[in-house]
């Protein structure tokens, strides 16, 4: 992957109203690419590009004739530049950072050629930034977990990282590092990314790029859990950080359990097997977590956490820390994602390079996006004039109005002020109903959303009434904590309690969001019971939240929401009267539901080993076909070095694949493996008989052969023909 400039630099002359060379430009690059602005120890103004191109999760990947090409978010840079009347030259240093191998400082000077760029020293520093810098923390233990990291010159990628955070620096603990080329499935975001892809939750660009939504695996998970009581895929040893993912034998057990599904054309939420997929990767997780911060804990007597990285969106597994840790203050920055990388970036940068007059503080609101002008909105709804009426109120009145909409079944859309930065919308790009009507998760996913049935929505809670619905024990004001509704409350509350009798809880006070809390408090009234709001994304499923009025007209005319709160307008359909709940649920299909498999579901140890045997052993009698067996191979053969239990091979001494020779071997048993030279990217392809005559002579516990010499029954499994690949 390369480098690729496009556009322009947002140049010109420095403006007459900014400080000039006070602000610090953090963006993201790689998925979820994003920009953010930082001056005086705070985020100013930070933004997501896909929330603008409208692609969902805006790689900025493109597939030329030279491989791919990356490119910088032109769109949210410029964004974050006009929303403070600033211009390029006013900036004082731009940080750009991309995972693996870091190509953000190399495109970033090409489109910032006048003005400092600055070089991360890695991709979970940036992470860790983000969480640490904000929380308002003094002492606090620093988590990042995610996919991946940053790659160093000797192949190894950062999987997870611990830091403490004091007033003022960030102390390293441990970095947990993998080899590069199995980070896939040797990092618990991989590993969960995997999982995800295997399920079918991805979303696909073009180019064959795609992304693994990790969030509807969480929502799956609660449905499974028979997988729980199968073999442990990792494992741990008190007093040390390290982890151990078998990442062979979890793709062995991944294979023999889609092979006895049979895959037969349902949905993959309706399949028990994927589904018990999803709950054993999501207790997996969490059981790693808790090790992760337990240590961390033991080591530094610290009980409060600061999360970020992508496995910090699992409200799940948050959760489960702070109740069954003891945790007292907890911090996950609200964009936990790549997208944060850029706020990250500009923080650190900031503290670094700045004049030394920026602090640390507190994390004010997500809501950093711009607002949207009076000119804007009224220019966006004279354009569909025809087909909406509006009118301008005062903010009491549209709560008023709110309400009483809520309390009878009817559906409505927000947007309003700055937009959120991260994936959850909390008040200011969201649809909101009353969760006390029975079916309007249904209603809201079968008629609104368009998504799948099992999907759940978060709860909104005034903080001084959070304990009264949940057993939540801290703050939520970014939606990610899971916390079990009360019992006596779960049918009171029907369409936020989730599967398992939770709700990702988001709490509002009155000072940081008048808003929302006074609509909590005004529906209560209206209606009685808990003091409870059902709140969603603004948004289609596939699509980016809304961001402009535009945005915001266009998906409120092309689904069934009721009415639109756009500011300070009140706006709602001329050609459609407002639905109650019993005409949005009218005619509505029953929700079919997730179902796991059954406890006692046979263990699937045989098809393992005879997989393995098929892949490793020469074995042809397997349940599985040629053209399905290469693909296997294709996959995980080269994790077999990870293997607790499937470590031996036709071959008869260990397989590994870094050599102590600066070469790689990744081992792929059934279609070649290659031999790379990771000075030169010299690529040499060997089958299965060169892979032992190699590994013989690189390991000295071997006799050495000659070079003609072969192992015996050493044969290829296609074809039967010795040593060749067809």
């Amino acid at each position: 992957m390369s480098a690729r400039k496009v556009g322009r630099p947002p140049g010109g002359q420095p403006s007459d109203t900014s400080p000039i060379g006070n602000f610090h430009l953090g963006i993201n690059l790689g998925h979820d690419r994003a920009a953010a602005l930082v001056s005086d120890g705070r985020i100013l103004v930070a933004i997501e590009q896909e929330r603008l191109d409208r692609v969902k999760h805006s790689p900025g990947l493109h597939r030329t004739s030279g491989g791919l090409e990356l490119e910088l978010p032109w769109e949210a840079i410029e964004y974050c530049l006009d929303a403070v009347g600033a211009s390029g030259l006013d900036l004082a240093s731009v940080t750009a950072n991309t995972p693996g191998l870091d190509l953000g400082p190399q495109l970033a000077a090409q489109g910032f050629p006048d003005v400092p760029v600055h070089s991360i020293p890695s991709h979970h520093l940036a992470h860790a930034y983000s969480a640490w810098w904000p929380s308002g923390l003094d002492d606090s233990i620093v988590l990042v977990v995610d996919a991946t990291g940053s790659s160093d010159e000797h192949g190894r990628t950062e999987s997870y990282s611990l830091y403490r955070g004091t007033p003022q620096h960030l102390v390293p603990l441990h970095s947990e590092k993998v080899e590069s080329h199995l980070a896939g499935m040797t990092t618990l975001g991989g590993l969960y990314e995997e999982i995800t892809r295997r399920i079918g939750f991805v979303t696909r660009f073009g180019d064959g790029l795609s992304h693994a939504e990790a969030g509807k695996t969480m929502g799956l998970a609660p449905y499974g859990g028979a997988a729980r009581n199968l073999r442990p895929w990792i494992e741990y040893s008190e007093g040390s950080y390290s982890i151990d993912i078998a990442s062979y034998d979890i793709l062995l057990e991944v294979e023999a359990l889609l092979k006895r599904d049979g895959q037969d054309g349902s949905k993959a939420w309706m399949r028990p097997e994927l589904v018990e997929l999803a709950a054993k990767v999501q207790y997996e997780l969490e059981e790693a977590l808790l090790h992760i911060v337990r240590e961390a804990m033991r080591e530094t007597g610290c009980r409060n956490l600061c999360l970020a990285g992508g496995v910090a969106l699992n409200s799940v597994a948050n959760h489960r820390l702070v109740q069954e840790l003891g945790i007292r203050d907890f911090f996950a920055f609200p964009a936990a994602g790549d997208s944060g990388i850029a706020a990250g970036c500009a923080f650190w940068a900031e503290h670094r390079y700045g004049n030394g007059s920026a602090s640390r503080k507190p994390l004010a609101t997500a809501a950093l996006g711009k607002s949207a002008s009076d000119a804007e909105i009224l220019g966006a709804l004279e354009s569909v004039a025809d087909e909406v009426s509006f009118e301008r109120l005062s903010s009491d009145a549209i709560i008023e109005k709110t309400a009483a909409a809520l309390s009878r079944g009817e559906i409505v859309a927000c947007s309003r002020e700055g937009s959120e930065y991260g994936p959850r919308a909390l008040g200011h790009r969201s649809i909101l109903a009353d969760p006390m009507f029975e079916r309007m998760r249904n209603v809201l996913n079968a008629r609104v959303k368009h998504r799948e049935s099992y999907r759940p929505f978060a709860p909104v809670v005034p903080v001084e009434a959070a304990e009264e619905v949940f057993e939540l024990g801290l703050e939520s004001p970014h939606m990610l904590l899971v916390a079990p509704v009360r019992p006596e409350l779960r049918k009171v509350l029907p369409a936020i309690t989730h599967h398992d009798g939770t709700g990702r809880v988001q709490t509002v006070s009155r000072q940081d969001q008048p808003f929302f809390h006074s609509l909590c408090m005004r529906l209560k009234a209206v209606r009685g019971g808990p003091p409870v709001i059902l709140n969603t994304s603004f948004n289609l499923a596939g699509e980016p939240i809304v961001e402009t009025p535009e945005d915001a007209l266009r998906t409120f005319l092309a689904t069934d929401i009721d009415h639109l709160v756009l500011d300070g307008m009140w706006v709602t359909k001329s050609r459609v009267e407002a639905k109650k709940y019993e005409d949005h649920s009218r005619d509505l299909a029953e929700a079919i539901l997730p179902v796991g498999l059954a406890a006692d579901a046979p263990s699937l140890e045989v098809e393992m080993a005879e997989l393995d045997a098929a892949l490793f052993h020469g074995a042809e009698q397997c349940a599985w076909t040629k053209s399905e067996l290469r693909d296997i191979s294709a996959r995980i053969g080269r994790y077999k070095e990870t293997s607790r239990t499937f470590h031996q091979s036709e071959i008869g001494i260990p397989l590994r694949s870094v050599l102590g020779d600066g070469r790689l071997l990744l081992l792929d048993p059934l279609n070649g493996s290659e031999l790379i030279q990771r000075s030169s990217g010299k690529v040499e392809h060997l089958d299965m008989g060169a892979v032992g005559r190699l590994l013989g002579r690189s390991d000295p516990t071997q006799p050495r052969r000659s070079e003609n010499e072969t192992i015996e029954g050493e044969t290829s499994m296609i074809e039967g023909t010795p040593g060749t690949f067809a």
